[in-house]
């Protein structure tokens, strides 16, 4: 019974052997896979970082420009407000001497009419 034990404990350890050496070599297998990815990763960012710095170059610069051409358009509104309000200043200011002109013309037109009504 010693040696059917003896063969089966060598046995067990030539199996814990091979197991652990399939196990290293997955593992250097895995950690070399690994580092190519790692390497086509940083191959392929570099490549996606040089691409995109133009284009947002671009679109900071069309940002600018539309940012330039909003304000530009915001002050010809400040400007076409500023020419409104002053017209409709002197319109008002017109208004107000029409409105009492208006007011005595009709006043003297009823008095002359009354004047004439009654003859």
């Amino acid at each position: 019974m010693s040696t059917a034990l003896t063969i089966s404990l060598i046995l067990l350890v030539f199996v814990v052997i091979a197991a652990i050496i399939a196990t290293t070599i997955y593992l250097v297998k895995f950690l070399i896979e690994l580092t190519l990815l790692t390497k086509n990763l940083d191959a392929t960012t570099t490549v996606v970082k040089e691409e995109i710095e133009p284009i947002l170059g671009e679109l900071k610069q069309t940002l600018t420009n539309v940012n330039k051409l909003a304000q530009n358009a915001d002050n010809q509104v400040a400007v076409i407000k500023k020419i409104i309000a002053t017209v409709l200043g002197f319109v008002s200011v017109f208004a107000g001497k029409f409105k009492f002109l208006q007011s005595s013309f009709f006043k003297g037109f009823l008095a002359t009419f009354n004047l004439f009504r009654r003859k």
